[in-house]
């Protein structure tokens, strides 16, 4: 795994890339957790395709500029990023937050991208149906509410922090609540364009969502012109977690139909 640093604006994207340097190009953008879990997911997405794995603006070891302010600055950032790497056809895979930040990409400019597989992305909101208020549930809610299996968040609930972890959730926590206070977790513009993303979609989803209800689907559903998709029943908000071989199988198949 190779580490490296994109710079914007006087601000520094940390990014890792690994896996198979011939194989199809994958831009994995995590959730907004600090959950070391994603790894086995990123570890079976690395054996068939070359994966770049970035910290966004605002998270990780990425820096936090003053100039970020909005989920915009965050498209234009990766937009900007994806000319650096002056790759032709990427295949987007996001959860949660970062499948919010892919259909941004998307929606403005979808000249470099082959495919999306958004895993209950936030965004888009579906009448009738709310995001669950991670900023008003204490921290064992907030791993609770992510999963159906209460034994797996039982064993993120039990691992101490170092300091260090504890300054990273802190500062995700942060960023977070600057890109998804208000409106809470969506974006009514976004919601209005999702018919550019003429690109082929791919939405996977837990059926015991807290965080997004599966519910939220149908709006994405009813707004791309080409999207498909799976619900995994007793997953929570997760699947690339919980149900890591069910969400890889059917990210990999989907990605494999796609000619770039």
């Amino acid at each position: 795994m190779a580490d490296g640093t994109f710079e914007i604006m006087g601000a520094k994207l940390r990014y890792r890339r690994t896996g198979n340097s011939s194989g199809k190009p994958v831009l994995y953008l995590r959730s907004e957790e600090s959950l070391p879990g994603d790894t086995g997911f990123i570890e079976s997405l690395s054996r068939e395709h070359d994966v770049i794995i970035p910290d966004h603006l605002g998270f990780g070891e990425s820096d936090n500029p003053d100039w970020f302010r909005a989920m915009g600055d965050m498209a234009h950032c990766y937009l900007e990023y994806l000319e650096h790497l002056n790759v032709s056809q990427i295949h987007i895979v996001g959860a949660s937050m970062g499948g919010w930040i892919g259909a941004e990409i998307a929606v403005r400019d979808r000249s470099r991208l082959s495919s999306l597989s958004l895993i209950a992305p936030f965004g888009v909101r579906e009448k009738g149906q709310t995001y669950g208020d991670v900023f008003l549930w204490t921290p064992e809610q907030n791993i609770r509410n992510r999963f159906a299996d209460q034994q797996l968040a039982g064993s993120f609930l039990q691992k101490e922090h170092t300091k260090e972890e504890t300054a990273s959730l802190l500062k995700d926590r942060y960023a977070t609540a600057r890109l998804g206070w208000a409106p809470r977790f969506h974006s009514p513009e976004l919601q209005r364009w999702l018919h550019r993303i003429k690109l082929p979609v791919l939405l996977i989803w837990g059926e015991d969502d807290k965080i997004a209800p599966a519910a939220m689907a149908r709006s994405w559903q009813a707004g791309l012109p080409n999207s498909h998709l799976i619900t995994i029943p007793a997953c929570g908000h997760l699947p690339h977690m919980e149900r890591k071989d069910e969400t890889y199988a059917a990210v990999a198949k989907f990605i494999g139909e796609q000619r770039a």
